[in-house]
């Protein structure tokens, strides 16, 4: 990348010019009528400006721009980037800087405003931005400005501070009921563990170490022994999300319907990692073993925020045996549950 330490740009605003074209005219009077008066308010005039360029040239110097990007960035969903900016110089302030942040060269919409930054100290502030497609972005540096001392120039310069921010899928909402009866289905294929949250399983004999509020006392009223209940839990389970991409059609339709199943597939993966689930990853030759808790899910998601619809039309990594499948195909709206597979591999659907 291109080093442009110090591109300077400095445009008079709408009040700039009418000082300018009022000095011009000033000058233009004192010359033609001769009056040490109006040669004076000339001078006094040009002096103004002279001033403005030098007093807003030392504001900018000597300032360190910093990004403070989150740690989670969604498709569609706004977020805050915090911007940190640090006054090098050893006596003078800075008045009125702004500072833009520049996504591949270009400024985003929000500026972060720093009214005064006093000498060898740092200020933070953040603006609020979305951006609509995941994957990589570039940020090539910042702007920054000021209008100080008396608003008639906007002086600002350009300086390099690249960084790569990777956007996540979309999260969208996915039913309840829908997550429930797909684990339901595929509880009855695994074997899950016992805990006393989850859905109801049945009654046993009381054992030493169980918790006598599990006791189901009608029951063992009636039997004379004391039962408890069980209840299923899905902590433990299995299952590896599969994002199929030859279904989508060709074209801009396709490509819309392949972003909605990575959206889909990135939400059905945070739902149950939500749950306790070890859950994967397989979308062509991208392979995530099944794993549980926030690292898992950051991965699943980074790895969904960088694939592509080409590359999901590979041949698919095997699954791990024993692992059921979440599969989600572009046009579906809801995914499918499938049982565990034995071989290590997966048929995909025609």
């Amino acid at each position: 990348m291109k080093k442009r330490p110090w591109q300077r740009r400095f445009p008079p605003t709408r009040e700039g010019w009418w000082f300018l074209a009022t000095t011009l005219l000033v000058g233009m009077a004192a010359v033609n009528a001769g009056v040490n008066l109006l040669f004076l308010v000339f001078g006094m005039m040009l002096a103004l400006i002279v001033a403005s360029g030098v007093m807003s040239e030392l504001c900018l110097r000597d300032l360190v721009v910093t990004r403070r990007p989150p740690s989670t960035v969604h498709a569609g969903a706004p977020f805050l980037m915090g911007v940190a900016v640090r006054n090098g110089k050893r006596q003078l302030p800075t008045f009125s800087l702004e500072v833009e942040d520049l996504l591949a060269d270009r400024p985003v919409e929000r500026r972060c405003y720093y009214l005064k930054l006093p000498a060898g100290r740092a200020q933070e502030t953040a603006y609020k931005h979305m951006l609509g497609r995941r994957g990589r972005h570039q940020f090539t540096g910042f702007r920054i400005s000021t209008r100080f001392p008396f608003g008639f120039i906007r002086k600002s310069r350009e300086i390099d501070a690249p960084a790569e921010l990777v956007v996540y899928p979309a999260l969208i909402p996915v039913p309840e009921s829908v997550i429930r009866a797909g684990l339901a289905e595929l509880g009855r294929r695994q074997d899950p563990s016992r805990s006393r949250s989850g859905d109801f399983h049945g009654l046993r004999e009381f054992r030493s170490g169980d918790d006598p509020r599990d006791i189901h006392w009608r029951t063992s009223a009636k039997r004379g022994r004391a039962f408890v209940r069980e209840c299923e839990e899905e902590t433990g389970m299995t299952v590896v999300v599969l994002l199929e991409g030859e279904r989508a059609v060709p074209g801009p339709e396709g490509d819309a319907a392949f972003e909605d199943a990575v959206s889909l597939a990135a939400s059905v993966a945070v739902a149950l990692l939500r749950k306790g689930l070890n859950v994967g990853l397989h979308a062509a030759d991208i392979g995530l073993p099944p794993a549980s808790g926030g690292m898992q899910a950051t991965q699943i998601l980074r790895a969904l925020a960088l694939v592509e619809r080409a590359d999901a039309e590979r041949t698919p990594a095997p699954i791990p045996p024993g692992a059921a499948i979440v599969r989600v195909t572009p046009g579906a709206l809801l995914p499918r549950f499938e049982p565990a597979v034995r071989g290590g591999s997966v048929r995909r659907t025609a």
